[in-house]
């Protein structure tokens, strides 16, 4: 009696917790039909989120609904909302098809996405009553294609149908040296179809229809750069050069490839050079391109603009007497140092001198350098030819040349600023070109004493006094000097030997070296002693013939 009374119980506990659970089941399914619009809206946003975060590849943006071509491995999210709502995935089979939940399968084979969502919203309303009924692409599908010829590694590779031409090629590897990037062919095997690949209108006129998405199958085939068919551009654009030839490149293609015109552009009289059809001629004509100028990338029509054909050339020449941005740099002990702009042929020295506010107390006058920047580019033939000879190769002549040249201070020129100072007439205030550079030193009231001296360092600088005083100042000789090899530099690079210098002052900046003794080595010696040793037996031996002879 017990034990049935039990078993009552526990029958009737689960049927009041079905009873429970049935409610919350009504309840929930209440709350779902009643959903609104916003809350599928959010559905949407998360989905987008989780598409984002599936895909391998980055998207360049948003996809296209009316070019974007189904197939299978692409996965659909549809929801429907009615008096019963459900959200469920659909991918597209092998076959190309969709299979819908309880309203059968459509087929989206080369459909586009917009084609795709129409025919499955439609078979969806033939089997639900439903209110609302969203259909978002949830995952893009992955395939493999082709890139072969002129590339680093032709390969199968996957990619998707949101990525271009461009970015298969990458993934093999990318463009070699020799590689065409203007006649390459897109091979679409389903159909086909050869579709033209141009990455030079891409990348630098943002031509889309340039660089197509890709479908699986697909077959990229990039051939040897074609340096046979070409056409030039040269003069006042941003970036003149020779770009590959295809059918269809027009003048105004051309200067769009080289950026556009640049401010100096004398576009009254373009000179336009084709050659004649035997090809040994060059016919040229001249072309007013000034309505260019403002509408060149407007994507407007251009008026008077044709069809090239290869090896056309085209030269935009430069404003007659354009004023060139020249400037020289002015630095160190000025008031206002820095670049400054300059007139060809009418600023000279002292004019930017002033422009720069003058030379401050501290100024080393007779120290400051003046460096002809273009003259640096100036090649010596002779010194390349000399640099490829060893030391033991060259002539006296040769190598006393090559060791001069080789320490040269490139552009420095011989420029004396106190004539300048004291009168802007003096041949010294010569104009000044583009890249000049002046440069006035701190004042040095010091004399640099180094080498073989008992205290090396700097000496306070006093008027009057010789290279001996400062040695004494520094301590004197210190051991195995070199006393008679001592020299004196000079701050803008002059060089002397200190006891062949007659009546010559130390100025401030001068540095005084005494080098250190050479090594005699035991041969040095003994061929030394030897050379004496012979001398003396030859003079000995000459003594006694001469006394021989005055015995007899």
């Amino acid at each position: 009696m017990k034990k049935t009374l039990f078993v009552s119980f526990i029958f009737i506990m689960l049927f009041l917790a079905f009873g429970e659970l049935s409610s919350q089941i009504k309840k929930e399914k209440g709350r779902l039909s009643g959903a609104t619009k916003d809350a599928i809206d959010t559905l949407a946003v998360q989905n987008a989120q989780m598409i984002v975060k599936e895909n391998k590849g980055l998207l360049e943006r948003e996809i296209n609904p009316k070019t974007y071509i189904m197939g299978p491995g692409d996965n659909f999210l549809i929801s429907i909302i009615g008096t019963e709502s459900v959200i469920f995935e659909a991918p597209v089979s092998p076959e190309g098809k969709v299979l819908i939940k309880g309203a059968g399968a459509v087929d989206v084979r080369n459909k586009t996405l917009s084609e795709a969502v129409e025919l499955i919203t439609r078979q969806i309303r033939l089997f639900y009553k439903a209110g609302n009924i969203d259909v978002v692409l949830r995952e893009i599908r992955e395939f493999k294609v082709i890139v072969s010829g002129k590339v680093a590694k032709p390969i199968s590779v996957s990619a998707t149908a949101a990525d271009r031409v461009s970015e298969a090629i990458e993934k093999a590897g990318g463009l070699q040296f020799e590689s065409s990037e203007r006649n390459i062919s897109l091979i679409r095997r389903e159909t086909n179809e050869i579709i033209p690949v141009d990455l030079v209108k891409f990348f630098m006129l943002s031509d889309e229809k340039s660089n197509p998405t890709l479908l699986g199958g697909d077959l990229i085939r990039i051939p040897p750069k074609n340096e046979v068919d070409l056409v030039e551009i040269y003069g006042e654009v941003y970036d003149p050069g020779i770009f590959e030839f295809v059918k269809g490149d027009s003048l105004s293609t051309l200067i769009k490839f080289s950026q556009g015109f640049l401010n100096s552009a004398f576009l009254d009289s373009v000179e336009f050079a084709r050659k004649d059809e035997t090809g040994d001629n060059l016919v040229k004509r001249y072309i007013n391109l000034n309505s260019w100028k403002d509408k060149l990338f407007s994507g407007e029509p251009l008026p008077g603009d044709f069809a090239l054909m290869p090896n056309d050339r085209v030269y935009i020449r430069k404003f007659p007497h354009w004023l060139e941005n020249d400037y020289v740099i002015v630095l160190g002990e000025v008031k206002y140092p820095g670049k400054y702009a300059i007139r060809k042929d009418q600023d000279r020295i002292s004019d930017v001198i002033k422009r720069a506010g003058g030379f401050t107390d501290k100024a080393e006058i007779q120290n400051i350098e003046f460096i002809r920047q273009i003259d640096q580019k100036i090649k010596d033939p002779e010194i390349e030819r000399l640099s490829r000879l060893v030391p033991s190769e060259m002539s006296v002549s040769e190598l006393r040349y090559f060791q001069i040249k080789i320490n040269e201070k490139k552009g420095g020129m011989a420029i004396d600023f106190r004539n300048i100072i004291k009168d802007e007439k003096s041949d010294d205030n010569i104009f000044v070109m583009n890249l000049d550079s002046v440069i006035v030193p701190t004042q040095n009231l010091f004399v640099n004493v180094q080498g073989r001296v008992n205290r090396p360092g700097k000496v306070r600088y006093k008027e009057g006094l010789n290279y001996m005083d400062y040695i004494n100042l520094a301590g004197g000789f210190a051991f195995r000097a070199d006393i008679d090899e001592t020299f004196i530099n000079k701050p803008l690079g002059g060089q002397f030997l200190a006891s062949k210098i007659e009546d010559y002052v130390i100025e401030p900046g001068d540095a005084v070296l005494v080098p250190t003794q050479k090594d005699v080595t035991f041969m040095e010696t003994f061929t030394l002693v030897l050379t004496i040793a012979t001398q003396l037996v030859t003079i000995a031996g000459v003594i006694i013939a001469i006394m021989n002879i005055r015995g007899n």
